[in-house]
């Protein structure tokens, strides 16, 4: 019995001998058998009067993400992401068009038309976003945690993460919603200053930061050659 097994069986042991009032909660074991621990992650807050379209004037270039279902960090090279406003919603309730683009080593690329919607007006900086076709329940939570137009960069999180990481930060998943980290520059040209203040923003906000990989934005290819569209969702 290795020493994995041998501390669940203590912990269920002492659970079924605990008086009633001291019996460890379902937060208390999914926390220590999957390491799910909201509680034990600092609450993540969002950007205040968040100005949507000023958001979506420009392209985002990626300088740095965490590794999700779609986003391999094979393909961590000139990744970008452009949002425009919809002067109406989709048949669906989107509100916002989103293009994602990336490449690999090799200079093959891809784009990805996703969209996105705000599920509570009085929170614009909680957004949602899905593949088009999928209903907004469906979708899942894009939190801008912080953003500077002036400065030109901005903190993304794929929801409040649960997963507790390096030095009891905490992370989100690895899957499609509820996942991802990303630091985003206006600038394509990378800057180390930028990047590493916006890293000590992620850090106090409570982000476990070893998620982070860099992305490539050198030698980029202005998307000749692209792939379908619906490739990267």
């Amino acid at each position: 019995m290795n020493s994995s097994s041998i501390a669940l069986w203590a912990f269920i042991g002492s659970a079924a001998i605990a008086p009633a009032a001291a019996l460890p909660s379902y937060d208390d074991v999914t926390c220590f058998l999957f390491k799910i621990c909201p509680q034990l992650c600092q609450k993540v807050t969002t950007v205040e009067n968040f100005d949507v379209e000023a958001y979506a004037s420009a392209k985002w270039y990626i300088h740095q993400q965490a590794a999700v279902g779609y986003l391999p960090t094979s393909r961590n090279f000139c990744t970008t992401a452009e949002y425009t406003v919809r002067d109406r919603p989709t048949l669906l309730g989107y509100t916002i068009d989103v293009l994602n683009s990336d490449q690999n080593a090799n200079g093959d690329a891809r784009a990805g038309n996703l969209c996105a919607y705000i599920p509570d007006p009085s929170i614009p900086s909680k957004l949602a976003v899905a593949p088009c076709f999928l209903p907004c329940f469906a979708a899942g939570p894009y939190w801008v945690v912080d953003y500077d137009e002036g400065e030109g960069y901005a903190l993304i999180s794929g929801g409040q993460p649960v997963y507790v990481g390096e030095n009891g930060k905490c992370k989100g998943g690895t899957g499609v919603n509820n996942s991802g980290l990303w630091i985003f520059s206006r600038s394509q040209t990378r800057n180390q200053t930028l990047i590493d203040n916006v890293r000590q923003i992620a850090l106090d906000a409570g982000f476990d930061l070893s998620v982070l990989n860099d992305v490539d934005q050198s030698s980029c290819s202005s998307g000749s050659g692209w792939g379908s569209e619906s490739e990267l969702i």
